[in-house]
């Protein structure tokens, strides 16, 4: 469990790290706050010859709110800084409140936004030590041919267990992606490939730079709920977040939910053509959305938990996420 032999570089500036990423560019790994990175390592999951730190880029570290109300969050913004920033919490409580279910308080302290997005896919049998995996045929994930989690299966099932992607989803984020070639802005609903292999759109010589939030409008609310093996401290066995919109007359318009942790991307379910003429929160009402997200997820058994029992988690977390969101104030 020691860690593997590599060169710590900390560049000075975002086009050091960029030029270094594109001279290294598969040789080398980013280190942001480090708590799912440090663990790999020591798993030998990872086994870079460089690994290029981001702690000395104080760009990367500010939260700042433009002049048309969008929050931009630099990729290395603690996740304690937004559990507590009061712009966000007054502005975007929901990203705040997923950010305090992350783990405890002292990794809340080092892990980042920007690490909380790019989290690895993961799998109860590829999330294991170096000696675990030996006694096991690679799987997809590690280049093999073989699913361990689902017989015949022809494709990686790691789950992505992002807390911040299903919210920031549901917010309508934007990432800004950097590279020596230039910068690119993509929506966060385009980030994530759905390959357990590779599970984002980053390219070995890019890195996420920024994440950008518009102005929540105020007829809309959003709200996370998140099922875990314990309280305080795990990686999601499920999560919904949901974005609720009520029209004047206070009749329910539009719910747009995000599922997370139950595929290897987060799952946008539409509920077009059912909430024409609007509705309120009846029991009912909350049933048949439960049913149909519940109907789009489809968790297999490589986390902690019974995968049926995730499932039909899903229809609760969304009645739960349902009713915080329009308790909320529009």
């Amino acid at each position: 469990m020691f860690l593997p032999r590599f060169e710590l570089i900390q560049p000075q500036s975002m086009q050091e790290v960029c030029n270094l990423l594109q001279e290294d560019r598969d040789q080398a790994i980013l280190l942001a706050g480090g708590t799912a990175l440090v663990v790999y390592l020591r798993y030998r999951l990872r086994q870079p010859t460089r690994v290029i730190g981001l702690k000395s880029l104080p760009t990367l570290k500010e939260i700042s709110l433009n002049g048309d109300g969008t929050l931009v969050i630099g990729a290395m913004v603690s996740l304690k800084t937004i559990e507590t920033s009061p712009l966000i919490k007054n502005h975007w409580p929901a990203l705040a409140e997923a950010a305090q279910m992350v783990a405890v308080p002292p990794i809340r302290q080092q892990a980042t936004l920007g690490g909380n997005l790019c989290l690895d896919t993961r799998c109860i049998f590829y999330n294991q030590s170096e000696t675990f995996r030996s006694s096991q045929k690679n799987c997809f994930k590690l280049g093999g041919e073989v699913c361990h989690a689902v017989k015949k299966g022809t494709r990686c099932q790691s789950v992505c267990q992002s807390d911040l992607a299903p919210v920031l989803m549901a917010l309508g984020a934007e990432l800004k992606i950097a590279s020596a070639a230039g910068e690119r802005i993509v929506p966060l609903s385009t980030f994530f490939t759905g390959k357990g292999e590779k599970p984002n759109i980053l390219k070995p010589d890019e890195i996420l730079v920024e994440v950008i939030v518009p102005p929540s409008p105020p007829a809309v609310s959003v709200a996370y709920e998140k099922l875990r093996v314990r309280e305080g401290m795990d990686f999601p066995m499920a999560g919904v977040a949901v974005s609720v919109k009520k029209n004047p007359e206070g009749y329910i318009e539009q719910v747009k939910p995000i599922l997370g942790a139950v595929g290897t991307s987060p799952i946008e379910v539409s509920f077009e053509g059912k909430l024409l003429g609007g509705q309120t929160l009846t029991d009912d009402f909350l049933q048949t959305l439960a049913q149909e997200a519940m109907s789009r997820a489809h968790p297999v058994g490589n986390l902690a938990m019974d995968a049926t029992y995730r499932r039909k988690m899903v229809g609760v977390l969304l009645k739960r996420a349902l009713r915080r969101a329009l308790s909320m104030p529009s």
